[in-house]
């Protein structure tokens, strides 16, 4: 019974994660209507230090039982997070923003191997197998003709890692502290720090257009406050390697709302990468019902 409804818990923060992914997916289509006119900085600090502001302000009484450990931990996976994006951002400076995609992606096969790393606890060759193919899929999906390495892509591979450890380390986080607390400090690190990045090297001002506040606005509560609070409260419940892998639909939802919205072809190569993708996240998610259905035949077995 305990485990059963572990399981159900599991499907639901996967749920959850499927709805970020849909949010994240949509604000390409948005992000690249406006970074043409707001520097990228700017954006991310102005962004997730209002998502942060938000959840301060609605959860001020938890937020009054902050710890060290909390600051700790919501710092470090806050670090990764900025780091992650602004590496990303740098890169996008020196490469194709199809090749950006297909290598930020790959952050889902390094997330098993990290996890390993960290824990020393195998996920197993599902979560191998599963990461594999939603590489394959994102290749498919966003890779270029062009398959040179420019010194972009490196950057963008140190990003891949970077948000791999945001994962790992926000899964090891996550079932052990207010998600609350996690989620808005990690939130204001990311905020202030690209704010402070902004002040150095970007023209920073506030008087933009109402339809560049409203792309903010949007991204705030949908894909900042909303989004990464359910990602902290999903992975309480399901792994990181889980998680990588359904936020890896990420690259399709972008392509499908860039298909709505930016008359973008869905090609049938981009078909067989989202298929793919969809194959490996299948995968894992079926793991946990074979086991059971392989335990009962074990114990029945076992009884006759």
């Amino acid at each position: 019974m305990e485990e059963r409804l572990s399981r159900k818990k599991m499907y639901l923060a996967d749920i959850s994660l499927l709805a970020v992914a849909v949010f994240w997916g949509s604000n390409f289509v948005i992000m690249k209507d406006i970074l043409d006119r707001i520097p990228p900085f700017t954006y991310l600090g102005l962004r997730f230090t209002a998502s942060a502001l938000i959840l301060a302000l609605v959860f001020w009484k938890r937020m009054r039982q902050t710890n060290r450990r909390d600051l700790i931990s919501g710092s470090l996976v806050g670090f990764f997070l900025f780091a992650g994006y602004g590496f990303q951002t740098i890169g996008l400076l020196y490469t194709t923003p199809a090749k950006s995609g297909f290598i930020t992606g790959t952050s889902v096969v390094i997330v098993p191997f990290l996890y390993f790393l960290v824990t020393r606890i195998s996920p197993g060759w599902w979560s191998f197998a599963g990461g594999v193919l939603a590489v394959s899929g994102l290749f498919l999906l966003s890779a270029s003709e062009t398959l040179g390495f420019a010194f972009g892509d490196l950057l963008t591979v140190i990003c891949a890692f970077l948000f791999a450890a945001h994962l790992v380390f926000l899964g090891l986080y996550a079932p052990r502290q207010d998600p609350i607390i996690l989620s808005t400090i990690q939130l204001a690190f990311t905020g202030l720090a690209n704010l402070i990045v902004a002040f150095f090297i970007e023209p920073v001002k506030f008087t933009y257009p109402p339809v560049i506040w409203g792309a903010i606005l949007y991204a705030v509560i949908f894909c900042t406050t909303g989004a990464f609070l359910t990602q902290t409260l999903a992975q309480r419940f399901t792994p990181p390697t889980h998680a990588a892998l359904i936020l890896s639909l990420e690259a399709v939802f972008a392509g499908v709302f860039s298909y709505f919205f930016w008359n973008e072809l869905f090609t049938l190569r981009k078909l067989a990468g989202a298929l793919l993708i969809f194959t490996g996240i299948a995968i894992t998610e079926m793991k946990p019902l074979l086991e059971a259905r392989l335990e009962k035949k074990t114990d029945a077995g076992q009884a006759t």
